[in-house]
């Protein structure tokens, strides 16, 4: 897959035909992919380069200065665009004159500029300045336009990054990855924790969250790639308030049968099912019960 950068003030000359989609595509869920399926249909049939474009961080990051945290990093994106077998990824370089654009002259620059022939949006597209085009302002225009509906979680909640992002925070892991069409997944280093897990017998490797949503606080089961290998495990994501020394949220997981140093590694942790919500134990040693009956109940969960 091709990704090319798209800075406002030097724009590429292409000449390749596109069909493009467009959004955020935080996720890729269910709902950005029926964008992506009319993108691939358009491009078979009317022989264009399928594309998707996208913006190089939250508007609302840029605008507002809000810290945004995400169901995927754009490594993630990337890998899973390539996969469904986009073509081009273009990247806006975002920012608050890309942001003052009016409907009009986002569409010049953009799309008819970068000779896009079609493109594709949600119904409830929504870009330019303080959001004031909408898809009938792509209407009319040179190209050719297709508006997708939405696909619904239920009969009133369409499918969104925010619902998957609620589930994931209630603990609904199952109903997030249905939606997700794949197991939510956290890439980050392997980094040095209190090392508190091998004293009490349940050695485990902590990772980096970095900007990826926060899942409910408790006990998961999982699996891990690291070192280009599949393994499973169970993983903890909270406070540790039993011992409470910790001040932000942690990923620790013990990985089944595992011996093997993986300090600084990266490591995608796949999050199979929400076990139980994390607890306060009056003493270790209920802290230990707890945790080889969760050891229990996993391994059977993930026929270990």
């Amino acid at each position: 897959m091709e990704i090319i950068e798209l800075e406002l003030h030097d724009l590429p000359q292409l000449t390749k035909d596109y069909v493009v989609a467009i959004g955020f595509f935080d996720g890729l869920h269910l709902g950005h992919q029926k964008l992506i399926e009319e993108v691939k249909h358009i491009s078979q049939t009317k022989g264009y380069q399928s594309a998707v474009m996208t913006f190089d961080q939250h508007p609302l990051t840029v605008l507002k200065g809000e810290e945004k945290r995400y169901l995927t990093s754009r490594h993630d994106r990337n890998r899973i665009l390539e996969h469904l077998g986009i073509d081009t990824l273009f990247v806006i370089r975002f920012s608050k004159e890309v942001a003052a654009l009016s409907p009009e002259d986002f569409i010049d620059k953009y799309i008819v500029g970068l000779n896009i022939q079609h493109v594709v949006v949600g119904f409830d597209f929504h870009f330019g300045n303080k959001n004031s085009g909408d898809v009938h302002s792509l209407e009319g225009h040179q190209f050719t336009l297709s508006i997708v509906p939405p696909v619904m979680y239920d009969e009133n909640v369409k499918v969104s990054s925010t619902l998957i992002k609620s589930l994931l925070q209630s603990g609904h892991v199952r109903d997030a990855n249905r939606l997700l069409t794949r197991d939510y997944a956290i890439t980050g280093k392997v980094i040095h924790g209190k090392a508190r897990g091998r004293l009490i017998g349940f050695p485990t490797a902590n990772v980096t969250i970095g900007k990826y949503c926060y899942l409910a606080k408790g006990v998961y089961g999982v699996e891990v790639e690291v070192n280009g290998q599949r393994y499973k495990g169970m993983a903890n994501i909270g406070m540790n308030p039993t011992f409470n020394d910790i001040f932000e949220m942690s990923l620790e997981i013990y990985i089944f049968d595992f011996h093997q140093d993986i300090y600084g590694k990266e490591m995608q942790v796949f999050f199979k099912f929400f076990e139980r919500p994390e607890e306060r134990f009056n003493d270790v040693d209920d802290l230990i019960k707890e945790m080889q009956h969760d050891e229990a109940y996993i391994r059977k969960a993930l026929d270990v």
